[in-house]
């Protein structure tokens, strides 16, 4: 009987975890690719004496945002200071990048 009621209450509420746990591992993966290619990207930038900084930039900004997404849904403090941290170091990068390059 447990099973049925469990069944039924994801049916109203339209959720499927399985779907959801798809798309998480997806996002995740792709996050992490996205990591490595930067990696690659920034060491190739200090190798070759170019400004770097604009990789590092969107790295941050990523974080930034879903950090405060993260706070606006949970109101979890730590996700605040991150975003708070995050979006420092995005204008922190972004900025040594614009005045290397202009």
């Amino acid at each position: 009987m447990e099973r049925d009621v469990i069944l039924e209450k994801y049916r109203q509420e339209g959720v499927d975890e399985g779907r959801n746990e798809v798309n998480r591992r997806g996002d995740d993966a792709g996050f992490y690719a996205l990591c490595g290619l930067s990696l690659l990207l920034m060491i190739y930038q200090a190798f070759t004496h170019q400004a770097f900084g604009d990789v590092a930039a969107v790295l941050f900004v990523f974080c930034s945002v879903g950090a405060f997404a993260r706070y606006r849904t949970d109101r979890d403090r730590s996700a605040l200071g991150m975003g708070i941290f995050t979006g420092a170091l995005c204008l922190g990068c972004l900025g040594w990048y614009l005045w290397r390059t202009l």
